[in-house]
């Protein structure tokens, strides 16, 4: 039976958390990733599970197991995958991540899968017939940033041809990938080291044929915690550079902003104002644990995220997933970020924006100061 998908765009974005507040009143779990390996080619030196990469995958569980387990979700809405890199193994991917991403197209749920795109083409062809959206993390303005970032914790790295080698796959499977209609979503993560080049990495990204790309706050998590964060006001400074600059044609999409409609602050203001009204731009709530919960393939942990440091909510061995996620929604950690502005169709912090910049602040004692019809010059 073929099932009419409503079509990903700016106005409707499956990984949006909010859909469920418009949906049903509440948060609800419509939205689950796994993680199917610890395998990576690489070791990106912004990586939130570095610590987790292994040179071997432990066994997996049964893949009927998760079949069930997801069958217990009412309102599957998306799906994804995530590792390691989920492609490097074709015994995982034949395996799991196929039977896994077609159970999820075929359900009517969005799918998606995060992969550093370095794979020989022919492995990405075999889930494009059930595959919405190809995320990457992107953080280079050109070969030698790849070379240097995508390695920077490798002890025995590729030779430096080989590396080479890896970018000009990445370009070329992004080019080919999208062409066939693929969602090709490139994530920045604003910090230090990419700040001083945002424009130089948008260009690529739209070189590469990207039809999105995704814009994060880097966030000191897990393996990457000891690169530097932004302040917000370097981080306001360098959006507006990325929308001064940017391409009008490729969508934009900004997420775990640190910035808020019940902040005081005018330059925050004028900035959320500018992402509201400006074509093409969204800015996305984190739906960890506000819509979506991870699921590791091996030892069945449930986690809020899938670089948690907060570790599991139990196994699925033990709790079904509606019941992790509403034993997730009654402890304190939740409930310490669990707010709701109409106006502004936001959801507050997730628990690193808070931990990092607004360790002390109360958002369910704030109020909206500005909307998503407020006009303020732009």
């Amino acid at each position: 039976m073929h099932i009419q998908k409503e079509k990903i765009r700016p106005s409707y974005d499956p990984w949006e958390a909010y859909l469920d507040i418009k949906e049903f009143g509440k948060p609800q779990l419509t939205n689950i990733e796994f993680t199917t390996t610890n395998l990576c080619n690489m070791r990106c030196e912004h990586c939130a599970v570095g610590y987790s990469l292994m040179t071997k995958d432990p066994d997996a569980l049964p893949l009927q197991l998760f079949i069930d387990k997801l069958d217990e979700i009412p309102n599957l809405r998306a799906f994804s995958i995530t590792g390691g890199e989920p492609m490097m193994s074709m015994r995982s991917v034949k395996e799991y991540v196929l039977p896994l991403l077609k159970y999820a197209h075929d359900r009517g749920a969005r799918t998606q899968i995060n992969s550093n795109l370095t794979m020989p083409l022919e492995r990405y062809k075999l889930i494009v017939p059930y595959l919405d959206v190809l995320h990457i993390s992107h953080n280079y303005g050109s070969i030698d940033d790849f070379t240097d970032i995508g390695f920077a914790v490798m002890d025995k790295k590729p030779s430096v041809d080989q590396r080479k080698a890896y970018f000009s796959r990445m370009v070329e499977n992004s080019q080919i990938l999208s062409q066939e209609g693929v969602i090709i979503s490139a994530e920045t993560m604003l910090n230090k080291r990419t700040l001083p080049h945002l424009e130089q990495i948008h260009d690529q990204i739209v070189q590469m044929g990207c039809q999105r790309h995704e814009v994060h706050p880097m966030y000191p998590s897990n393996f990457a915690s000891d690169l530097s964060i932004a302040s917000l006001k370097e981080i306001r400074e360098g959006i507006h550079r990325l929308l001064d600059h940017r391409d009008p044609d490729t969508w934009m999409l900004f997420g775990t902003l640190p910035f808020y409609a019940c902040n005081e602050t005018p330059e925050d203001q004028e900035l959320l104002v500018r992402l509201f009204k400006t074509e093409n731009v969204t800015v996305r709530n984190d739906p960890d644990g506000r819509s979506r919960l991870n699921v590791n393939i091996f030892d069945g942990g449930i986690h809020v995220t899938d670089f948690t440091s907060e570790g599991a909510l139990g196994s699925i061995h033990d709790l079904s997933l509606p019941e992790a996620f509403a034993k997730w929604q009654e402890t304190d950690l939740a409930k310490s970020i669990d707010c709701h502005c109409p106006a502004a169709e936001c959801l507050g912090p997730n628990l690193l924006v808070k931990d990092a910049y607004y360790k002390n602040v109360d958002f369910k004692t704030r109020t909206a100061l500005i909307s998503k019809t407020t006009k303020l010059g732009y």
